[in-house]
């Protein structure tokens, strides 16, 4: 007979749980409600006799708490007055037991039968398999599995107890994974799965696991260091399943792994594939994958197309649903005390952790392991919660310095210092530059076979790479915590931060994450005198190298799309040397009054540009500068590419007066301002109208031009549009009137988050 414990569900999930069976049982629709403060009522459903029926669902271990709760619901109710009120528990009740419930809510319960304890949930589930399968998590946790699971051939056991068991199918959610990890198995009898650190691979394949010996297979062998115990412990006539749990791990990364072990493996694998009876689970940190497949040392994975059985879990699958539930069940069985968790309901603070770009199951492990409220105020909980994702060090920080080599590590604080998104052949170049330089110190060599290394070890765990139309190749941080995670890493290691920036050849190394403001931002690293005297001694003699590696996607057409770079970046980065060092330093001052006399006439169309330049003419010694002041308001006017930047011109009136009036009196501004608003109308878009408008009013207002012709056209063109906008508008809320009672659906996850937590209460 079925007998499941209900407990391994969370409150969420039993009344889910009560909801799909009784209206199985009566054939009928049941509503759900937002748990919580809810007024007496969970579900409810109306039949043609009867409206106003309300179910409660009620998870208790005891009866004693059962009945204690159940007095305090007796206002309620009545106050409710239902035409019939129905409660289902976990707890497992005699005929006295519902007896004394039947009294508590008479005349509400109209018979015993409407009290669904333990005993009846699983009659209700034996009626409806179906159900059954829909909450594996029951009968995956059920007294007959784990027995089975603890009688059958378990080798190295103590990874598989009783008490791991249980308490990992309590943690678990049900998502999309399972289905298709077992798709997988199924088709190929072999699954691998990988992922990033703290994504749940070990219990998704122990889930599979269990799952398979709920279903005849006889054995479960968990195989520890080598594949020879799958070997040795290989029976024709028992089916068998065999869990390799991080199977190249450690082993691989310091280089001890048994003479031909890969193609062991593969012989195993074969061998497995051609039994009916066997199966055989993987599980690896995708770095490790990737650096063993590309490394050589197990070629003969790549020649038997192995990613064929991978089962990748992938963070950003996870809906927010589903991280909804994993934060839910992790805090719901670890007791947090109810004043932390009032805590945070009060604030919504789950919703923030949910949305966050950090989020990680590893990291809510880590709270709860540690049980951080133990070591803060209540008032203090949402806080520190917010606080770990943060600074997700507790994620990265052992796959960083134990799992990938030192060329990768050093590598990946490189891109730290390059941007967000970065072609992949300027990253191999600062890796270069920084190898030539510093390579003997860290007993690490560049070459593009350690390079191509680099991007197997890290691609997918650390970083992910994408290709253009053109095959351009970029490069960045698989997750954004990985670069929160390497800024606190890098912040009080001086020497590294010195030797990263004494081979810098990209402007983004010198600014990007570094400062010398004390208050500075979360994202940013204060450097110290030292440090900033390597930088001073860095552009000085190797000024000419640095160039730009920031990128900007270019759309060629809705099919094509090009990774293009920022060259011309040249007068910000002046800038940027200016703010944070020349004005302290004669000789940096000096470099830039010489670089920018180089640059000092106006060329380029960049925006950013613009106001740095401007910046540079208002910040350093025009003195000390040569070049005719007429000249440069020419060329400045001359790269003015749209309406909105003739603002800027009026910047350069104050530093060159006569220039600037001789220049604006004559017919250049007027001819120029013809040509851009020529080619702005052309390729006007509805949403730019209103904002050329007052573009060309400020500009005959600056420069007292006559662009009456201009200004009629454009107006023809805003109440054309405006009229359209009414058009909209009306029938919108038509359509609102027609469609009021749909919910948005973002709203509509939220609520059920909403609905979700405050069954903490």
């Amino acid at each position: 007979m079925i007998n499941h414990d209900f407990l391994v569900l969370s409150p969420n999930e039993f009344e889910n749980l009560t909801r799909d069976l009784l209206q199985k049982k009566f054939e009928i629709y049941i509503e759900s409600f937002t748990s919580g403060p809810d007024g007496g009522i969970d579900l409810r459903y109306s039949t043609e006799s009867k409206t106003n029926n309300i179910i409660q669902a009620k998870r208790y271990k005891t009866y004693s708490s059962l009945i204690s709760n159940l007095k305090k619901e007796i206002n309620k109710v009545n106050e409710l007055n239902p035409d019939k009120y129905i409660i289902s528990t976990s707890v497992g009740l005699t005929p006295k037991n519902k007896k004394e419930i039947q009294n508590l809510f008479n005349p509400y319960i109209l018979k015993q039968s409407d009290i669904l304890g333990k005993d009846d949930l699983n009659n209700l589930l034996s009626q409806f398999p179906d159900l059954e399968k829909k909450y594996y998590k029951l009968w995956l946790s059920s007294t007959n599995i784990l027995n089975k699971v603890l009688h059958s051939k378990v080798y190295n056991q103590s990874a598989f107890e009783l008490e791991e068991i249980k308490e990992q199918i309590k943690l678990y959610v049900q998502n999309d994974s399972f289905d298709m990890a077992l798709k997988i198995l199924n088709g190929n009898k072999y699954l691998i799965v990988s992922g990033i650190p703290g994504i749940g691979k070990t219990t998704l394949a122990r889930v599979v696991v269990l799952y398979l010996l709920s279903n005849n297979f006889e054995e479960f062998i968990f195989l520890n260091q080598s594949i020879d115990d799958g070997y040795e412990l290989f029976k024709v006539e028992k089916s068998q399943i065999f869990l390799f749990d991080d199977f190249l791990g450690k082993n691989f990364l310091e280089n001890n792994l048994l003479p031909n072990e890969d193609a062991k493996i593969i012989k195993f694998i074969e061998k497995i594939k051609k039994s009916p009876n066997k199966r055989i689970i993987f599980t690896t940190r995708e770095y490790i994958l990737n650096q063993a497949t590309g490394s050589g040392s197990f070629e003969s994975f790549k020649i038997k197309n192995i990613e064929l059985a991978k089962c990748i879990l992938d963070i950003s699958s996870y809906t927010n649903l589903i991280k909804a539930q994993i934060l839910y069940n992790h805090l719901f069985f670890a007791d947090v005390p109810r004043e932390h968790i009032n805590d945070l309901l009060k604030t919504k603070t789950y919703l923030e952790v949910i949305k966050h770009d950090n989020y990680n199951p590893r990291i809510i492990e880590t709270l709860v392991n540690r049980k951080i409220w133990e070591d803060c105020e209540p008032k203090d909980f949402s806080k520190t919660l917010i606080g770990l994702f943060n600074n997700p060090e507790s994620v990265w920080l052992s796959a960083f310095e134990n799992s990938i080599s030192l060329f990768s590590q050093y590598s990946l604080l490189l891109l730290l210092t390059l941007d967000t998104l970065v072609l992949l052949d300027d990253w191999e170049k600062a890796i270069q530059e920084f190898c030539k330089i510093n390579g003997n110190k860290y007993s690490i060599q560049y070459s593009s076979i350690s390079f191509h290394k680099t991007i197997k070890e890290l691609e997918n765990t650390f970083i992910v790479t994408q290709k253009d139309s053109y095959k351009n190749i970029v490069v960045k941080y698989q997750n954004p915590s990985i670069q929160d995670f390497l800024v606190n890493y890098l912040e009080d290691k001086n020497d590294i931060i010195e030797n990263l920036l004494n081979s810098s050849i990209f402007y983004n190394q010198i600014f990007r994450i570094f400062t010398t403001d004390d208050n500075h931002s979360k994202n940013k690293i204060w450097i110290n005198k030292r440090i900033q005297y390597t930088i001073k001694n860095r552009l000085i003699s190797a000024f000419d190298l640095f160039t730009s590696s920031s990128l900007y996607r270019l759309s060629i057409n809705d099919q094509k799309f090009r990774w293009t770079k920022n060259v011309n970046l040249k007068y910000t980065f002046l800038k940027n040397i200016h703010r944070e060092y020349s004005s302290k330093d004669n000789e940096l001052n000096d470099l830039l009054i010489n670089e920018f006399q180089k640059e000092i006439y106006f060329t380029t169309i960049e925006y950013t540009e613009q106001n740095s330049y401007i910046y540079l003419l208002n910040n350093i010694d025009l003195e000390k500068l040569d070049f005719d002041e007429k000249k440069l308001v020419r060329e400045f006017i001359k790269a003015i590419e749209w309406l909105d930047r003739f603002e800027l011109l009026l910047d350069l009136e104050p530093l060159f007066p006569e220039a600037y009036k001789e220049i604006t009196k004559s017919n250049i501004i007027q001819d120029r301002v013809k040509d851009i608003l020529d080619h702005e109308l052309q390729n006007l878009k509805d949403a730019d109208v209103f904002d050329l408008q007052q573009n060309l009013d400020e500009i005959e207002k600056n420069y007292h031009l006559n662009l009456r012709e201009e200004s009629y056209l454009l107006d023809e063109k805003a109440t054309e549009l405006e009229e359209s906008i009414d058009n909209q508008v009306e029938t919108h809320i038509e359509e609102g009137r027609e469609f009021k009672d749909e919910p948005e659906p973002n709203e509509n996850i939220d609520d059920q988050i909403d609905q979700i937590f405050n069954s903490l209460r």
